[in-house]
């Protein structure tokens, strides 16, 4: 293939934009590394801007090794992370001619990474980042090329089973729930990601969304887990009687563990959302990252569930449903950034396709869903990030 001149430096001036996307996952890498370093909580504890020397002093990294830090520290200082700023260094008995020297601080990012904040993003950078979840990306193309079954060759789409999620052609036929029940760190380690995640944006939903909470007395966190979302919700709401409902087994650890610290309007209710009566409240809510895991099919018959259960309240109530909203204002604007948010809504998107069996939805995905189940109208609202809070009204 001939190439011109112009060509070769139009090629050569787009070429970067390759390296950036191919070697993407090393940011993922450093974030990691400066977690396991705990370099943020290193240099916070140091009180004012720390120098590289002193960095890996504190990091116990050999002085052989320093310059290698110091080119990872400039990766995290470009990223956002931390700041740099260079000083003089004042040689001994004074004079000039010392040369610079880096100094490091915590940037508002690194509060992230903070082992002492409890909103931290810790458990989830190492979780996104953890072998079972990269792996199903090492075999996405031939998970695209394969078949759902072997043995029967279908004529239609519409003929075939769904498929399995990358994540069980890559683990053996097992899925996201199965691998963690065979790995218990990594259950645990995705419990951790999770609930830190819950945490936060419950505190974010009860700050900027009073108004949606104003005139509820009762209130179940549907798939609610170990009870992040209505512990914050009970707390910020006295008058709120919460229930946190989800698996048996799921509720009776939750309610175990939260015993010492438990609240009067708090308790927790076992049952299945797919096939168990859910309890009727005022208001049902799915904190993020419940109807997210989930394909249409199974949202629409958990939905119809709610519905039955609000027409079953003297009140009637509304479903409240803290999630994305695929190309609305909301899922535009990470960081004041509206290519990066939609950039972190679409890799969250295709995450979510290769681990498990939901998506993020568009506003009219959500509203067939709705429309689908029963319902009459929805309201959404952006909350922080991009997140916001739909709420429902059967």
């Amino acid at each position: 293939m001939e190439m011109d001149a112009t060509s070769a430096v139009e090629l050569l001036e787009a070429q970067p934009r390759v390296w950036d996307h191919s070697l993407s996952y090393i940011k993922a890498m450093t974030l990691q590394c400066a977690v396991e370093m705990e370099i943020a909580d290193v240099i916070q504890s140091h009180g004012e801007p720390i120098a590289l020397s002193e960095l890996a002093a504190a990091l116990e990294i050999s002085a052989a090794k320093a310059p290698f830090l110091s080119r990872l520290m400039r990766m995290l200082v470009h990223m956002g992370y931390f700041t740099q700023v260079e000083q003089q260094i004042v040689p001994e008995g004074g004079g000039r001619g010392g040369g610079t020297e880096e100094l490091y601080w915590v940037a508002p990012l690194s509060q992230l990474l903070l082992k002492n904040n409890p909103f931290n993003a810790r458990s989830l950078v190492i979780c996104l980042n953890h072998p079972n979840v990269v792996d199903p990306w090492r075999h996405m193309s031939a998970w695209f090329r394969s078949s759902n079954d072997d043995n029967i060759i279908h004529d239609t789409v519409e003929q075939s089973p769904p498929p399995p999620p990358p994540f069980a052609f890559a683990h053996g036929g097992k899925k996201l729930y199965e691998v963690c029940s065979a790995d218990a760190g990594f259950g645990q380690l995705l419990a951790e990601s999770m609930g830190g995640d819950s945490w936060m944006f419950s505190r974010a939903m009860v700050a900027n969304c009073k108004e949606a909470f104003e005139g509820l007395s009762s209130l179940v966190d549907v798939g609610g887990s170990t009870g992040t979302t209505a512990k914050v919700i009970a707390e910020a709401f006295p008058s709120i009687h919460c229930t946190v409902f989800d698996l048996p087994n799921v509720v009776a650890a939750a309610a175990a563990a939260a015993s010492a610290e438990s609240l009067p309007n708090l308790d927790y209710v076992g049952g299945d959302m797919f096939t168990d009566d859910i309890p009727p409240a005022d208001a049902l809510l799915f904190k993020q990252w419940v109807l997210l895991d989930w394909p249409d099919e199974a949202c629409l018959k958990v939905l119809k569930q709610c519905r039955k259960a609000l027409l079953s309240s003297k009140n009637g109530g509304k479903v409240m449903i803290a999630d994305h909203v695929l190309g609305h204002e909301s899922c535009s604007s990470g960081g004041g950034n509206s290519d990066r948010g939609a950039s972190s809504s679409l890799l969250l998107d295709l995450m979510l396709m290769a681990v498990a069996e939901g998506c993020l939805r568009s506003e009219k995905q959500w509203g067939k869903l709705f429309s689908d189940a029963g319902f009459s109208s929805y309201v959404i609202t952006p909350v922080a990030g991009l997140r916001s809070l739909i709420q429902v009204y059967p």
